[in-house]
């Protein structure tokens, strides 16, 4: 039996090897759902400064909106930011995390995502995380184009 505060775990197997699949979820704004934003009609994309430290950014408008930093960064292998999206909570609203995997499995990428991190400043924010499905799904969508 899992916890409130267990990370959320889902995975997907895509149609292309784990350097496609690495490419193309780090690649963020390529298959986002603009629907999982405040404000999808001002929807621009999301961008992820490639290698460790890098920022990820939410566009609004043009206008950037912080949502993390980038973790780990290995091609092919493993992608990691912190995550906490500017709409989320009051301050001191602690981020959570994403870490994802790319596991190359005859033919297919095993792709296991991971999103955690969750404390009592932010554990309320856990039940709006319902989409990771829909967004993986719209992921596998674009590296099977």
């Amino acid at each position: 039996m899992s916890a409130p505060d267990d990370p959320l775990h889902h995975a997907v197997d895509v149609a292309c090897d784990a350097r496609r699949a690495f490419e193309v979820f780090t690649d963020l704004g390529s298959w986002w759902d603009p629907a999982s934003t405040p404000d999808p009609e001002a929807f621009g994309g999301i961008e992820a400064t490639p290698g460790v430290g890098g920022e990820v950014v939410l566009r609004l408008d043009g206008t950037p909106r912080p949502l993390g930093r980038v973790t780990a960064w290995e091609p092919g292998a493993h992608y990691a930011q912190t995550y906490l999206p500017h709409w989320w909570g009051p301050e001191g609203t602690r981020p959570t995390w994403l870490d994802v995997t790319f596991t190359d499995e005859g033919g297919v990428c095993l792709v296991e995502l991971r999103h955690g991190g969750w404390d009592s400043t932010n554990l309320v924010l856990r039940q709006r995380c319902t989409d990771w499905p829909d967004l993986l799904g719209r992921f596998a969508r674009a590296c099977a184009g």
